[in-house]
């Protein structure tokens, strides 16, 4: 009697598991690549303004809502002459990304923290940054077009000048 009742469950989960409508697992995985050229304020005492031009690009990797990437800026000054002032130079970047995406049909909204290294073109001031911030895209097919907004907080004793608030248009692929 046991194993008729072994028997004829088993033969039940086997009928409901093959007639059962199987989808094949899916991980929704995006990867996007876009260019970034942007402005920025300086927020310290600078006698310049060291974020006037930005230009940079950014890979991004989306794992479900997850998002990686890595980006890469450089900076170009204002360039005012003077002789005691504290004039920044160009400043390079390279650091990683790390944020949510929220989907909602073609916009992609959501927080990014980035970190990572930066450095002034003559070595002057050198230092790791923090920057919060957030991005907005638009995607149509393999097009995206948005805006990307950040506060750069620059760490170390020599990149204290650093400070600001930047904003960058992204376009690009994603795919």
């Amino acid at each position: 009697m046991n194993h008729k009742l072994t028997l004829v469950l088993g033969l039940f989960v086997a009928l409901v598991a093959v007639s059962a409508p199987s989808a094949p697992a899916r991980a929704d995985i995006d990867l996007e690549v876009a260019a970034l050229i942007g402005t920025g304020v300086d927020t310290e005492d600078a006698s310049n303004n060291p974020y006037a031009l930005q230009l940079g690009a950014v890979g991004e990797l989306t794992v479900g809502n997850l998002v990686l990437g890595v980006r890469g800026t450089r900076s170009k000054g204002t360039d005012e002459e003077c002789v005691d002032c504290r004039n920044v130079k160009d400043i390079r970047t390279i650091g990683g990304d790390l944020g949510y995406s929220f989907n909602i049909a073609m916009l992609h909204i959501g927080p990014r923290l980035g970190l990572g290294y930066l450095k002034e073109r003559d070595g002057d001031r050198v230092g790791g940054y923090l920057e919060p911030g957030a991005v907005a895209e638009a995607q149509i097919m393999l097009f995206v077009v948005g805006a990307d907004l950040r506060y750069r907080v620059a760490l170390g004793n020599d990149a204290d000048d650093l400070n600001g608030f930047l904003a960058y248009l992204r376009l690009g692929v994603r795919f």
